[in-house]
């Protein structure tokens, strides 16, 4: 008995010996943090707004992280008004050897994608790089935390090909260090620390109340389908149990007052997407469907 209850005190000792080194180790890191965020503060570059929890120091921690993704392109700035790319919604980078388009980008906080966030951004592109990186934009920080891109074929894998180049569909994916703050915007490049002429904002989107356990994502990329037929297809799905639908329209001609009615009901929500990359030897309309790449944005 005596032999186990040595050896209990022994390991009690030893693993709060361990704890209590950690722990400070850990203040240590958070004290050197704060400091530095204090100076970096005072020079204008980064201010995060972060509560503390009481018991795992999570602000600090996560302002640490921040700074830390923050300082790896310390030259690095917000890109100008004057310098983003924009065709309507979509923003693009040609860097000779990439060729990105991008549609949206959202703050993607689903348990089913693990711990921590992620940012999704819906595009086409031409990639000869193999890697890219998120810069990340916070409101406060001038500038960006530096995340690699994880890249996701979502279209067909031979893509579409545009002017003798051949675009793929993708979502471009980046983890966050935590689930808050929520960035501003996001960039993606193919060198670490180059200026991007990408720049979207980052959209959270809003839980439906009540729950949707139904909804219908379409892409529409022809000029004209009979309204009768539109209508039965919505109410008949409707009667299926979907309880929203969402169409991006590519130019659907004659749909104007169908699109206002389930709108005015709440069942619809119509997005308008050009298409990303026009076909600039093409000038018969009648030839557009097959030569102008649509997105499927579902």
């Amino acid at each position: 008995m005596r032999t186990l209850v040595t050896v209990a005190v022994i390991c009690c000792v030893s693993f709060g010996r361990i704890f209590y080194i950690t722990l400070l180790s850990n203040v240590d890191d958070d004290a050197f943090v704060v400091e530095t965020v204090r100076n970096t503060r005072e020079s204008g570059t980064c201010h995060f707004d972060l509560s503390n929890s009481e018991f795992t120091l999570r602000g600090p921690r996560l302002e640490r992280d921040l700074m830390r993704g923050a300082g790896t392109c310390r030259d690095v700035r917000r890109p100008l008004a004057a310098s983003v790319r924009t065709n309507g919604r979509w923003h693009s980078q040609d860097t000779g050897d990439d060729k990105l388009v991008v549609y949206s980008a959202f703050y993607d906080d689903r348990p089913a994608g693990g711990i921590t966030p992620w940012i999704r951004v819906l595009g086409v592109a031409k990639l000869e790089n193999t890697t890219h990186y998120c810069h990340v934009w916070y409101r406060g920080c001038d500038t960006p935390y530096v995340a690699t891109v994880v890249v996701n074929v979502t279209g067909r894998e031979g893509g579409y090909g545009i002017n003798r180049i051949r675009y793929v569909q993708y979502l471009f994916s980046c983890r966050l260090p935590g689930i808050e703050p929520i960035p501003s915007h996001v960039s993606i490049v193919a060198d670490r620390c180059a200026n991007s002429t990408i720049y979207l904002p980052v959209e959270r989107p809003v839980r439906a109340e009540p729950d949707i356990e139904f909804g219908v994502c379409v892409a529409i990329a022809f000029g004209h389908i009979p309204t009768p037929v539109f209508v039965e297809w919505m109410e008949l799905t409707w009667m299926l149990g979907v309880r929203e639908f969402n169409v991006y329209d590519a130019g659907m001609v004659d749909m104007s007052d169908v699109f206002d009615y389930y709108t005015r009901l709440g069942w619809l929500k119509v997005h308008q997407m050009p298409p990303p990359v026009h076909d600039l030897a093409t000038a018969n309309s009648s030839n557009r469907t097959n030569s102008t790449l649509q997105v499927d944005s579902c």
